[in-house]
Parts: C-alpha cells; structure tokens; sequence
C-alpha cells in the first residue's frame, strides 16, 4: 500500500517533532514559587510580630498539597492567623496564572477571601495586564519585549469587581485586609 503524501501535512508532522520553543524547566518554576512564597509569610510574620510576642496572634503553618498541569503535585505551605476566636488563613492557589506569577487566597472564617497576587509591581489595575495590538495589512506593530529581569514582581491585594485595582502590601493594607475577611 503506498503512503499518500501532502506537502502542509508533512511540514506540521516535522514541526511537531521538535519543541518550537526552548524548554522549560518546572521544577524551577516550582522552586521559584515556593521561595516567594516563603518571602510573603516573612512579610507576614514581621506585619504581626509585636502582636505574637504578646501573645496576641498565633500563626501556625500547615503543608497543603497542589496540583498544576506541567508541574505535577507538590506541596506547599499555607498560614493560619488565629487571632483570639478568628482565623484567617492565606492559603496558596498556584504559580500557573495569567497575568501572575502566583495566587494566595487569603480567607476569613465566614469564608470571605481576598486575592493576593504576586504581578508586576508597575500594575496598578486590571487593565495594566492586557495588551491589545492592532495590525494593519496583516502586519502588527512591533513591540519592544521585556527581558526576565525588567520585570519586578510584587505581592498586591486585589480590590473587589468592578474596579478590580492592585493595593501595594504594606503594614496598613494589610491590617486592613484582615480585618475585611476576619470581620466579612
């Protein structure tokens, strides 16, 4: 029986051969995660440190296990805030995010949640993420790319909807974000 040979088919059968973009290692990725991670619930610890050396606060963390597609399973740790009856946890969602490179939900005990998410520290709202070109004759402008060091990313709180801005983590915001879940 004789091969039936299409010139578009066996070009796409070769590109797909071979990886068209450099490959990516996720286990760094992973890595990189946990460590800001690890860095925000230092920010945390130092926001509340007066509290728990007068016994005031209690935090406590708890391994969480995660899942994401490319990354696989691994664990992660979360926070608890107990702050007399109240608790508040800052529970970690992912790294594979649009628009961030990762996702705490910070979760008061009626269940309501502020986002926070670690994303380039120039965003101040939605909208900052989204880039639109518009092409002419087929063509799209050409747009300078940032290399992977222009970008500082930063851990900012996430107003609610419809405004959606980015609130810079600072002592203030950030009693005040506790004080919405805890209280919510």
């Amino acid at each position: 029986m004789s091969m039936l040979k299409n010139a578009a088919f066996d070009e796409f059968v070769k590109s797909q051969q071979e990886p068209a973009h450099p490959e990516i290692d996720w286990n760094k990725k992973r890595d990189e995660w946990l460590e800001r991670l690890d860095e925000l619930y230092g920010r945390i610890h130092e926001f509340l440190t007066g509290y728990v050396d007068e016994g005031q606060i209690q935090i406590e963390s708890q391994p969480i296990d995660l899942y994401e597609e490319n990354i696989g399973a691994y664990s992660a740790k979360q926070l608890t805030v107990k702050i007399g009856r109240k608790r508040v946890l800052f529970r970690p969602v992912g790294t594979l995010l649009i628009g961030s490179k990762g996702r705490v939900d910070v979760i008061g005990p009626r269940g309501t949640s502020v986002p926070m998410l670690l994303i380039d520290s120039k965003a101040r709202k939605a909208s900052d993420l989204i880039r639109v070109q518009v092409g002419v004759d087929g063509k799209l402008p050409e747009v300078p790319k940032r290399g992977p060091g222009e970008v500082s990313w930063e851990w900012k709180m996430i107003t609610r909807p419809p405004e959606r801005r980015f609130i810079e983590l600072n002592p203030e915001t950030f009693y005040e974000m506790i004080l919405e879940v805890a209280n919510g």
